[in-house]
């Protein structure tokens, strides 16, 4: 019998008892449904967070003057001074590694302009933060090192707050008012969306540290410096420089904690990432006992099939068939059943997978190389448990299944 025929007989042999089929199926509907689903999530969320990674900047370091508890809680430590963030400047080792070194400093404000107002967040900082953040601007310009010594009225709108305070102007060479104090703006930032963490960033206003030290915040502490490494190889590298400066300038002797932290983006993408593969491991034991259940749905399907059909059986063998014929014919059978499965598993996958993108707004991608897989398992499947049935049916003796009522 050739393969076409072979199908064609499956498939007839499956539609006698639809109902039946579909329920032996089922677990190999849900296994697969529940991989694709899974994976196609996974793996748009991992393209989520590389894009607002990108956004941040992949390569950003933040030194923090916090530490942490035993249980994690972060607590205040003594701020950064002037010459710890000079020693980090001047080391060679750590200008052949890093973009720059921004000192920052932030404070939740109210900005006004006399129509309208909005909350938002000054961080105050030197010029390299442009280019360690890697911000692009709209319009205007970034504020200078002479901007910084003299502690100028200038300050850089993100796109939310230029949105929210100019909706409808050109907002460079306007005033804004922060805290009583009045603010040029020279420059607007172009949008960068939010960061891994969810915070907008563009719902922010840039200044020289100077002014919002001395007209806004009115003390000098800097909790914050900002860096940023000038390849991803350079990270760890980094760090560890500038843990060795810190713990120098602040001499924190052999055998004590630091009173700061270095933390960098990538260790953030490298929390997700293993929380997402430890997800997907999690969904693949899951499925894998559903595709075992189905697998041992299929297999007692077929041997009742095998039963029911042993006068048929009989008869083929009657007319030649000969005993491998008869085995291929169950197998073909069985592994149909479980490809049927598989498909019917994809498309609820599919379904489900653009149904948590929608309700999500988070992007869905199905690999080919995952679809062809699940077919792959779904076949594998099959075969492995419909083979005795069918290995079953083969070894029948002719004379004892025709006789069979």
């Amino acid at each position: 019998m050739s393969l076409s025929s072979a199908l064609r007989v499956a498939l007839d042999a499956l539609l006698v008892n639809k109902g039946r089929s579909l329920l032996t199926s089922l677990g190999i509907v849900i296994g697969i449904a529940a991989v694709i689903a899974m994976v196609a999530a996974g793996t748009g969320t991992r393209e989520k967070l590389d894009e607002r990674l990108n956004s941040v900047g992949k390569t950003l370091i933040l030194i923090r003057a916090t530490t942490r508890s035993s249980v994690g809680l972060m607590t205040t430590a003594q701020p950064f001074s002037v010459q710890d963030v000079q020693a980090l400047r001047e080391d060679s080792r750590l200008r052949r590694m890093l973009v720059g070194i921004s000192e920052s400093q932030f404070e939740l404000v109210t900005a006004t302009t006399p129509t309208s107002h909005c909350h938002t967040t000054a961080t105050g900082g030197t010029p390299e933060i442009k280019e360690i953040r890697a911000w692009r601007l709209a319009s205007g310009h970034f504020y200078t090192d002479a901007d910084v010594r003299k502690a100028a009225a200038v300050c850089v709108l993100g796109d939310t707050v230029r949105k929210k305070l100019f909706p409808t102007t050109n907002p460079v060479g306007q005033n804004i008012r922060v805290h009583g104090i009045t603010l040029q703006v020279i420059g607007v930032l172009a949008p960068k969306g939010r960061a891994p963490t969810g915070a907008d960033q563009d719902d922010q206003i840039f200044l020289p540290i100077t002014t919002l030290q001395e007209k806004i915040a009115h003390q000098r502490n800097v909790s914050v410096v900002v860096t940023a490494a000038r390849d991803p190889a350079y990270l760890k590298p980094a760090e560890e420089r500038i843990r060795e400066i810190l713990r120098q300038t602040r001499r924190i002797r052999t055998g004590m904690e630091d009173n700061f932290e270095v933390t960098s983006v990538q260790e953030m993408a490298q929390l997700a990432v293993y929380v997402t593969t430890a997800l997907n491991v999690l969904t693949v034991v899951i499925a894998s006992i559903s595709l075992v259940v189905g697998g041992i749905g299929i297999m007692n399907i077929m041997l009742v099939s095998v039963t029911e059909r042993t006068r048929e059986i009989g008869i083929r063998m009657a007319v030649g068939a000969r005993p491998k014929d008869i085995r291929n014919q169950f197998l073909i059978e069985a592994v149909v059943l479980a490809l049927l499965g598989g498909l019917v598993g994809v498309l609820v996958g599919l379904g489900i997978a653009l149904l948590l993108g929608f309700l999500l707004n988070w992007p869905v991608y199905v690999s080919p190389a995952a679809v062809a897989l699940a077919f792959g398992v779904s076949a594998a499947v099959g075969i492995f448990f419909g083979y005795y049935p069918a290995a079953k049916a083969s070894r029948l003796d002719p004379i004892e299944a025709l006789r069979y009522e």
